[in-house]
């Protein structure tokens, strides 16, 4: 089993071995098991279930919860030949009908589902008559109320498990959790005796630092043009990220900004001139980075605290994935503590705030009491918080608080490309050319431009078929639309506001469990509390996250910046001159001064005193009173 594994890892990735922890996962997988795999950001999480996905007979179904990292799964795969496809909310009916034909005739070895598509009446229609291998469920602990990363519908994915053969292994997988997340990751999923693959949290390439400073942007400027290398520098705000990418590339530093409303094709040009190495410093929010795979990050510095510990591990964990030597850099300031508990407050709006907001979402996307289960509408919160005079932020939270409780299912950020696939054969579309001249050309760049669409979507852009008619984008959309009227093509275009999905249908009279939101909120507080003890501790920071993710012990790393103040050697003149300098402060008693020696030098400074007094350079009298001899 173990060399077939290797072999596929050989053949498909150029991998002699796996990474130690690798093999165990692979193997419980195809030994039939349930497992729960907690492995660190770089850790390499995919390829444990990719391989025995390609071994085993029939399908992988993986669900994940972020459409732009399963698009980057299975675009890494079809690049290796290995054929995948994705099902999300953002498609088309038409579409998805298409890929589950697909599906159906075995024409991929990996499915990636958003888990509201795995709990759709459609799919669950055709979940029984699939040949699915294993059960991959990826970002975890997003079944978890109390994490940040909170989906309702992935405390339904048990209700898919048993319309699958008993036999089917379910193998869970996150970058961190803490164990009270574990628990809730293996009741939820209803894991029969999992094995649980811990990860090593101790990545001994990298250098963790938290430096308590108001004048961080000084401070950023001056570790940046110190330094070389890679480097993503993470701020809280969309408008602090543009602002800290404009002012360092006025410094002279290759900077790009990226945060989730910028237009798609924006972000994929920032991404790759920036995996290119064609700029040097990705700004960001924590939007960017998921899926995201470059070796060579030597530098991640946090201008503020993350939300939690384990989002400010993960996001520091995107360095030094090739094993070399890396910084995580945390500024902070008392501020920054005291406005990061503000907006906890703040995002816990009241029983009257979200009822609210339900009605006004529920009235903008047209819905009836009684309707709208697992159905998907796109929702543009500015325009209705604005139409019923709520403020923008207090209808944002109180949505949030919404999918919370079970209600609704958010995808933020979806900026979907438009796609096209042609529904008449081709005789049909030879003779509407013929009958409607005026689309001739349109119909011949869709056809000769892009590969399989009778088939499948392909997607495209507008304003490009534009310039080769020499017509406007508007007056394009108006003749795509018509062939889609004409039934010539299904097409889609491109949606750049979020989509909410009801994962139950509307009612009237709401009743909101204002305790679960409370005991959130409790969690959350106490979450900030363990960051800021992370910033400020002045014990090794790499303990602290063994520690904090494991529960066990280890020893000092001896290369964070507090490992480093305390293991600090100074010279023996730097020893004689604090002592000095103690005495002509004030410190003239024996006791009182030793007492006040750095512990860790403690001994090499009672040898320097001793040696001061015997010289004579210092004078001791009868009461253990010091004085200098000059």
């Amino acid at each position: 089993m173990s060399e077939n594994s290797v072999g596929i890892l050989k053949q498909y990735w150029g991998y002699d071995t796996f990474r130690p922890g690798q093999q165990e996962i692979v193997d419980s997988i195809l030994q039939g098991r349930d497992i729960l795999a907690l492995l660190p950001t770089g850790g390499g999480k995919s390829i444990c279930f990719q391989v025995p996905g390609i071994i085993l007979p029939g399908i992988a179904l993986v669900v994940s919860p972020l459409i732009a990292l399963m698009k980057d799964q299975v675009d890494g795969l079809l690049k290796r030949d290995i054929s995948a496809a994705f099902l999300n909310s953002g498609q088309s009916w038409k579409e998805q009908k298409q890929i589950m034909e697909n599906v159906l005739q075995g024409h991929y070895k990996f499915l990636y589902v958003a888990p509201e598509r795995l709990l759709s009446e459609s799919f669950r229609e055709y979940l029984p008559n699939l040949n699915v291998s294993c059960l991959i469920i990826d970002e975890a602990h997003c079944i978890s109320m109390w994490g940040s990363d909170f989906r309702p519908s992935f405390r339904k994915i048990k209700e898919a498990r048993v319309l699958l053969p008993p036999n089917v292994p379910v193998a869970a997988f996150t970058a961190s959790a803490p164990q009270w997340i574990q628990e809730d990751i293996i009741a939820g999923l209803q894991l029969k005796d999992p094995v649980i693959h811990q990860g090593a949290f101790g990545r001994d390439n990298l250098i963790f630092q938290s430096i308590n400073a108001t004048n961080k942007s000084a401070l950023l400027l001056q570790a940046l043009k110190q330094t070389k290398g890679c480097s993503i520098v993470f701020a809280p705000t969309r408008k602090a990220v543009q602002e800290t990418a404009v002012w360092l590339q006025n410094e002279g530093i290759t900077a790009h900004f990226y945060h989730g409303g910028l237009a798609n094709e924006e972000r994929t040009i920032k991404q790759q001139d920036w995996i290119d190495n064609k700029v040097r410093v990705m700004v960001c929010t924590n939007a960017f980075g998921m899926g995201v795979d470059k070796p060579d990050v030597r530098y991640v510095f946090h201008t503020a605290p993350s939300t939690t510990p384990e989002d400010y591990y993960q996001e520091s964990g995107r360095a030094g994935r090739d094993g070399k030597r890396s910084f995580c850099i945390l500024f902070h300031d008392e501020s920054d503590w005291i406005r990061a508990k503000e907006q906890i407050e703040m995002q816990h709006p009241t029983e009257n705030q979200i009822k609210r907001v339900y009605h006004a979402t529920m009235n903008t996307i047209g819905v009836s009491p009684g309707q709208g289960l697992h159905v998907t509408y796109p929702l543009n919160y500015f325009e209705t918080a604005k139409k019923y005079r709520i403020p923008v932020s207090e209808f944002y939270f109180s949505l949030r608080a919404i999918e919370k409780l079970g209600w609704i299912e958010l995808n933020e950020g979806i900026k979907t490309q438009s796609r096209f696939m042609f529904t008449a054969d081709y005789t049909e579309v030879y003779d509407f050319k013929i009958r409607y001249l005026a689309y001739e050309g349109i119909l011949d760049i869709l056809l000769r431009s892009f590969g399989g669409v009778f088939d499948s979507y392909a997607p495209f852009q507008e304003h490009q078929i534009g310039k080769r008619l020499r017509k406007e984008t508007p007056e394009i959309i108006k003749m795509l639309h018509t062939l889609q009227k004409h039934n010539i093509i299904d097409y889609i275009p491109q949606n750049v506001d979020p989509l909410i999905t009801l994962l139950e249908p509307r009612v009237m009279y709401p009743t909101v469990q204002m305790d679960q939101l409370d005991e959130l909120k409790k969690r959350r507080l106490q979450s900030l509390k363990s960051l800021q003890e992370y910033a400020k501790i002045e014990n090794c920071r790499s303990a602290f996250w063994i520690k904090y993710f494991t529960k066990l012990d280890s020893p000092n790393c001896g290369s964070c910046d507090v490992c480093k103040r305390y293991n600090a050697q100074p010279t023996l003149a730097q020893v004689k001159e604090d002592i000095l300098n103690r005495i002509r402060n004030g410190a003239d008693e024996l006791h009182g001064l030793s007492h006040g020696f750095p512990l860790e030098q403690r001994k090499k400074y009672l040898e320097v005193l001793e040696s001061l007094i015997d010289k004579g350079e210092i004078l001791k009298s009868d009461s253990n009173k010091l004085i200098l001899s000059s």
